[in-house]
This record gives structure tokens, C-alpha cells and sequence, in this order.
């Protein structure tokens, strides 16, 4: 409540660089800090998998906390990590020989500080050729329908590239100090990818939304699996659990309608396409199209991908309602008639195909969390 009051109070029309900005990290990692408290009070086996690793049988100190909030790798845009993983790292719980094995940490951070830095300038040079105001420009409202989908998408791609080198950038320093260490794999090499937010080469190859969420902002999307979605069970709802997930998602960003719209995108998007992976997979004759024609289709799903990413994401970066619309309205709200539509179509969809004795279509059990 006190950081949805500061943003009241001291929001412009712009994204803010300010107190509320780590202010907003801490309240997430506060929150982590008390249900992990609440869970120690628990029976062993009443928790969960998760709960069991991030447990606190006592209450830490006051230093300790104090620590855990400021620690400087992630006090100002994240990472997130548990409290658990904080004090193992501070009472040096760590293998001796991690720090002399491969890789070390040392080569680790620098790659990721190479990265970081890669990602940076990519940015850079991006932005210099469409600045993020670009789509509320006359030169942008002049061009034609089409040219200005797969703009906006570019435009989106690029955009996000700031995130990501400010995560790589955190994640390194991280990494430095020894917070990131997650035992080993199975050829016996040194894990140091316990604070990864972003997953680089998963995030340029996919061709699907799905895959952009598992591989972007990784650390928010597990501790929202793990402190709103998998806790609000009780509701016996997995749809409505994610939809209440998107919504807290978007009040922790701010109060601008761009949070909500932006996460609502994101719902009606991943909805479509559980749905229509689901389709495919109870299709014979569409699972060997796929399979005949992986190469044209690959292409076709990237070029989509990078349209949709800029779509769902415009409201994100311009913030304000007027901003937002008048982009949309420009493209006619293609984004939003195509995915608002779909759940109708499918719908009469699965009727026919009930009425006239074919299988009917099962919607996925599973529906993933995301940012």
C-alpha cells in the first residue's frame, strides 16, 4: 500500500527513475521474506517442494534483513532471491572449491558483463534509429497499415533490450561475489546461474510467446509461481489464478493504465496460443504440415513473434491512455480484434466438432505464470 501511494503521489507521464524504483524490488523481496517466515511455522510435510527450499524455521535479524534488502547486486532492478540463498551466501555455506572450479565466477560475471554491454549498445544503436517516441510521430501515422505492425514490433524488440542488458549488467555483479552459485551439473562444472533473469540465447531463437515468457524476467515470473500463483490455489482455478497473478504484476509496476492493458495482452495472447498448440497437437494432418515444413514455419512464427512482442508491449513503454490509444487506433486494434475474437471461434469450434462425433478438442492442463 505505501508503494502503490508513492506512485500516486509522485508518477508523471514518463517511466521514473526514482525511490520507488528500488523501492518496488523491496517490496517483493519483503513479501518473500514473511511467507517464508509463515512457512517455517509450518510441518515439514505440509509444504511444498519450493516452500521446503525457502523456509526459515526463525526470524532473521534485523542486519540480516537489512542486508538481504540493500545487498548491492540487486537492491535497485533485481535480481530476486530468497532470503535462504542470501544467508547461505553471507555464513559462507558455500563448497570451498567452488570459486577454483570451472568456470569460476570470475569468468562467469565477465561474460555476462560482455554481454550486458553487447546488449547495451545494441540498444543504442537501435534507439538512434526508432527512438521510443517514434510511434506517436507524424512519420509513423503516415505510413502504411502493414509497414507499421512489423515497426511497432522492431520498435518493441529494441525497447526491451534495456531491460535485458540492465539484468546481465546486475546479474554479473552477482555472480562476482558468489550470491549466484547453484551447485553443479552433471559433468561436475560450477552452476553460478542462481540469479538469472534472462536467458539470451532461449529469448533471440524461440517462436513462440510462451518461450519468450519462460526465457525473460525469469526470477519475477518464479517468485510470482511461487508467492501469488501456486498460493492462490484455493480458488480452484488456474485461469483465474493467472489472471489475478497479471493483475498484481501490474499494480507492483505502477498505476499508468499501459501496466494493465500490457498484461492483459499478455493473457488474451497466451491464451490463443495454448489453444492453438492444442489444436495442432490433436491434429494429425496439421502435425505433419509442422513437422514437413519446419523451416518456412520457423520463419513465418519469428516474423509474428516480433510483431506480437511490440504489440502487447506498446502500452508498457508509452504509459498514458491517450499515448497508448492513439497508437492502437492507428492500427485499427488488429492485436486485440484477432485475440478477443478467438475464444468465440474456438468455442463454436469445440461444439461442431462435439456435434458431428469428432474428439473434442481438450483445452491444456497446465497454464504457465507469467510477467
Amino acid at each position: 500500500m505505501y508503494l502503490l501511494t508513492a506512485y500516486f503521489y509522485t508518477s508523471s507521464r514518463d517511466y521514473d527513475i526514482k525511490w520507488t524504483l528500488p523501492h518496488c524490488v523491496i517490496t517483493l523481496r519483503l513479501i518473500a521474506l514473511a511467507f517464508n517466515v509463515y512457512d517455517g511455522t509450518k510441518k515439514f510435510d505440509q509444504l511444498s517442494e519450493d516452500q521446503k527450499k525457502t523456509a526459515l524455521h526463525r526470524t532473521p535479524s534485523l542486519l540480516e534483513i537489512s542486508g538481504y534488502c540493500y545487498f548491492f547486486g540487486g537492491f535497485m532492478v533485481g535480481p530476486q532471491f530468497s532470503m535462504t540463498q542470501y544467508l547461505s551466501f553471507v555464513h559462507k555455506r558455500i563448497p570451498p572449491n567452488a570459486f577454483s572450479g570451472k568456470p569460476s565466477c570470475f569468468f562467469a560475471a565477465f561474460s555476462k558483463l560482455f554481454l550486458g554491454l553487447l546488449v547495451l549498445a545494441v540498444y543504442q544503436l537501435g534507439v538512434t534509429i526508432l527512438p521510443e517516441m517514434y510511434v506517436m510521430t507524424y512519420e509513423f501515422e503516415e505510413k502504411h497499415f502493414f509497414y507499421k505492425i512489423l515497426i511497432i514490433g522492431l520498435w518493441g524488440k529494441i525497447c526491451l533490450y534495456k531491460y535485458v542488458a540492465c539484468w546481465l549488467l546486475s546479474e554479473g555483479s552477482c555472480i562476482l561475489t558468489g550470491l549466484t552459485y547453484n551447485g553443479e551439473d552433471k559433468k561436475g562444472n560450477i552452476l553460478w546461474n542462481g540469479c538469472t533473469n534472462i536467458d539470451l540465447l532461449d529469448f533471440e531463437k524461440t517462436i513462440t510467446f510462451n518461450g519468450i515468457i519462460r526465457s525473460f524476467n525469469i526470477n519475477t515470473n518464479q517468485w510470482v509461481s511461487q508467492y501469488v500463483f501456486k498460493r492462490l490455489k484455493f480458488l480452484g482455478s488456474k485461469l483465474m489464478s493467472q489472471f489475478l497473478s497479471l493483475i498484481f504484476l501490474a499494480m507492483w509496476h505502477g498505476l499508468h493504465t499501459g501496466y494493465y492493458i500490457c498484461f492483459f495482452n499478455e493473457f488474451i495472447v497466451m491464451k490463443m496460443e495454448r489453444d492453438i498448440q492444442n489444436i495442432v497437437e490433436n491434429s494429425q494432418f496439421l502435425t505433419r504440415i509442422v513437422n514437413n515444413f519446419k523451416y518456412p514455419i520457423y520463419f513465418l512464427m519469428k516474423i509474428y513473434l516480433t510483431c506480437v512482442i511490440g504489440y502487447c508491449l506498446l502500452p508498457f513503454i508509452l504509459l498514458t491512455t491517450d499515448r497508448w490509444y492513439g497508437v492502437y487506433s492507428s492500427v485499427y486494434f488488429y492485436g486485440h480484434i484477432i485475440y478477443l475474437t478467438w475464444p468465440v471461434l474456438y468455442f463454436f469450434a469445440s461444439l461442431f466438432k462435439g456435434k458431428n462425433g469428432g474428439p473434442e478438442i481438450i483445452r491444456p492442463s497446465e497454464i504457465e505464470v507469467t510477467q
